[in-house]
């Protein structure tokens, strides 16, 4: 009996994998959120589905014969796994099928030509000596049993720089697992994929390298790694939620964690292409989304983090605090304390200020209020909008204060939504407008009261107390667009005159340092009319058989636009 039973287990141990490379992800499409594969990567890449002999899948990729390495990796996880710390010993298997071996199976690639191999993906000795570890794309330490045997892939892994790879990507591996171990009344999705960098392959051949003795610059290394996450519960939509977080793949290197949608622009602009992980970002915009972000940053990213930069006088005024100068003197029972922090950051443009603040309050909870005069650019020089720079100091830098971001009412944090038009928060589950804590600066330069900031009154103004009296401020970003001559010619408002009513029964700003005024919209889009309206989503801004740009708006009635 004990023979039959060891001879079953052997048995078990050794089912053939399969690793199907297919036309469409269809065989496999229970790895992705509804279905749908990301969107944006490189068409020419090979799918493969990884798959029991028996009927089954473990996980898919999407493999770039190229570079020799996966785009991604998408798989699910199973909560109830708890074997997830084992390991497979010996070389990892290939993919016949990418070099136009017909077997279907997973197999250790000494069971063919290696020549033959590896023309199309990489092989074991690539690795060797390199400093880059296998590094996997759906993480063996997710999986079970034969689950996790067939993470053991080179169709799931790419270099990954061994000390980046085993500390900084694993503790975040280890965060995921923390999150979503204790769920089980849903599916969570996940994709994990890289970023090939242009020119940098492995292994690299040194001074004094026989050419003859092995393949030279045949695996790409990976600029950046990075993993999302989307969790669908199946009791109440309240509890899905979605995250992402990327890293540079170097030793040392910092891990950041982002909202879906962040996540997406950021692979956009490293990929040159528009990419979407999850078809409708999977519930970025819950308030779960936003708590487990926080979570991540709080426990995981900042500890990882760089060093502050302090000015010398303020070093050595902590270090004096913390320092003891003379033996003979008793030491104090009780450490110093930190009673009062005061950071200032510093950006090139109010458009980067403004992406940043939204990022930082969703992350952190801290918000970075405008804290001198600005009269600077309103884009950075990168920006596409940049057309002339319009401006009484282009070099200023914007200089802005950090602060915890309170809002009374709110249990998140008080974003700019564009779907919405406005500033708004969620107080749990019911989202409400909010105004953001983002200047102590008003229109004529004056500071706000201590204690006070720029903040929405009853009348739709931006204004504070200060010293003397109360002063209009100038409304946060988005920044508005002067209405011209009705078509489309209009220009931005003033980086210190955003467009508002300022006391008025119409919105206006100035739009240069001459203070020339115009009637403005509060966004440079087709949805946004004169005086706070908003065009309906059927009928944006166009001319319309008009001689000037006009639209039908959300309140029933009609009002001139400004872009088109």
């Amino acid at each position: 009996m004990i023979i039959f039973a060891l001879f079953i287990f052997a048995a078990l141990s050794d089912v053939p994998i399969w690793a199907k490379v297919v036309d469409g992800f269809g065989e496999c499409s229970e790895f992705f959120y509804k279905g749908a594969e990301p969107q944006g990567l490189d068409q020419n890449a090979k799918k493969i589905c990884q798959q029991y002999e028996y009927g089954g899948n473990f996980y898919a990729s999407l493999y770039s014969t190229f570079h020799r390495i996966p785009l991604y990796s998408a798989y699910t996880f199973d909560p109830t796994c708890r074997n997830q710390d084992g390991r497979k010993s010996g070389d990892w298997f290939i993919e016949p099928q990418l070099s136009g071996i017909s077997s279907v199976s997973m197999e250790p690639e000494n069971n063919y030509d290696r020549e033959e191999l590896k023309s199309n993906q990489a092989i074991n000795e690539d690795y060797s000596n390199t400093g880059y570890d296998r590094g996997h794309l759906n993480p063996n330490s997710f999986q079970c049993e034969d689950g996790r045997k067939a993470t053991f892939t080179l169709t799931n892994s790419a270099p990954m720089d061994a000390c980046f790879n085993r500390v900084n990507w694993k503790q975040w591996e280890d965060a995921v697992k923390g999150i979503l171990r204790p769920l089980s009344d849903g599916t969570a999705y996940l994709v994990t994929g890289t970023v090939p960098s242009a020119d940098y392959r492995i292994p690299r051949r040194g001074e004094f390298d026989d050419p003859s003795s092995r393949g030279f610059n045949r695996v790409t290394v990976p600029t950046h790694v990075w993993s999302a996450v989307c969790y669908v519960s199946n009791v109440d939509s309240q509890n899905s939620f979605s995250f992402g977080y990327i890293g540079l793949n170097q030793p040392d290197s910092k891990t950041n964690v982002k909202t879906v949608p962040q996540l997406n622009g950021e692979l956009s602009t490293l990929y040159y292409a528009n990419v979407q992980i999850f078809i409708d970002d999977c519930f970025s915009s819950n308030p779960k989304s936003e708590e487990i972000v926080k979570q991540l940053y709080r426990k995981i990213q900042i500890p990882l983090s760089d060093r502050l930069v302090m000015s010398e006088d303020i070093l050595n005024t902590f270090h004096s605090a913390m320092s003891q100068f003379d033996d003979n003197v008793q030491v104090p029972t009780k450490r110093p304390r930190v009673t009062n922090v005061a950071i200032e950051k510093s950006f090139d443009s109010l458009e980067t200020w403004f992406e940043n603040m939204q990022n930082m309050k969703y992350v952190s909870r801290s918000t970075c209020v405008l804290s001198q005069p600005y009269t600077g650019p309103i884009w950075s020089a990168s920006s596409r909008k940049v057309q002339k720079r319009d401006t009484p100091d282009d070099s200023q830098e914007l200089v802005c204060s950090l602060v915890p971001e309170v809002e009374p009412g709110c249990t998140s944090s008080c974003l700019y939504k564009k779907e919405a038009r406005g500033y708004r928060c969620y107080f749990y589950s019911f989202e409400k407008s909010c105004s953001p804590e983002y200047s102590i600066i008003t229109v004529s330069g004056s500071r706000c009261k201590s204690g006070n900031t720029c903040a929405l009154t009853g009348s739709a103004d931006y204004g504070c107390h200060t010293d003397s009296s109360w002063e209009y401020c100038s409304p946060p970003p988005p920044i508005g667009k002067g209405v011209g001559s009705y078509k489309g010619d209009g220009k931005h408002c003033r980086s210190n005159h955003n467009c508002g009513r300022y006391g008025a029964s119409y919105t206006w700003c100035y739009t240069d340092c001459n203070d020339n005024w115009e009637y403005c919209c509060s966004s440079d889009d087709r949805f946004s009319a004169l005086n706070g309206r908003t065009c309906k989503s059927d009928h944006p801004c166009g001319y319309h058989g008009s001689g000037y740009l006009w639209c039908k708006t959300t309140d029933g009635t009609w009002d001139y636009c400004c872009t088109y």
